[in-house]
């Protein structure tokens, strides 16, 4: 079976400097010589989809992110996992930030199932800050012999 998955940044800010900086990194992006990488985002959960004899499971690490901010959506054979990763307020009183590595805001990743994926069959657990939906496979015909007919 093969899954199709795909990589997405909603993230709409209000954020007057958003532009600015959409504007600079097109140009640096435009004047450096190494690729980009074609899932390039500013952050993105990662997702693992596996599969046994009955269900297809998919796990995503979306720690830091509550149930509420989380949304599941299967549609046309697509499961689209989305939410927002909400930046802790800054206290600025005295204190001096060396390093920010962690990256906040919205994120959407689809995910390719095969026909005939039963919407009522989706399971969800959210738990240690990992989502974990699991889907039974569509049923299957068996496979047949078929006589042929000699004229």
């Amino acid at each position: 079976m093969k899954f199709g998955i795909t990589k997405r940044n909603n993230s709409l800010t209000a954020d007057p400097g958003a532009l600015r900086y959409g504007i600079d990194r097109l140009f640096d992006d435009f004047f450096n010589l190494k690729t980009a990488s074609m899932f390039d985002s500013e952050w993105l959960p990662a997702v693992d989809v596996y599969e046994d004899d009955k269900h297809i499971h998919i796990k995503a690490d979306v720690a830091g992110i509550e149930e509420k901010d989380l949304d599941l959506n299967l549609q046309d054979n697509v499961l689209t996992v989305s939410g927002t990763r909400r930046e802790e307020k800054k206290e600025s009183s005295g204190k001096n930030c060396f390093v920010s590595e962690r990256r906040f805001g919205s994120f959407s990743r689809s995910i390719s199932l095969p026909d005939g994926v039963n919407s009522d069959s989706v399971k969800a657990e959210l738990k240690n800050g990992v989502l974990k939906v699991t889907i039974e496979k569509p049923k299957t015909d068996e496979s047949r012999k078929i006589k042929i007919d000699i004229h």
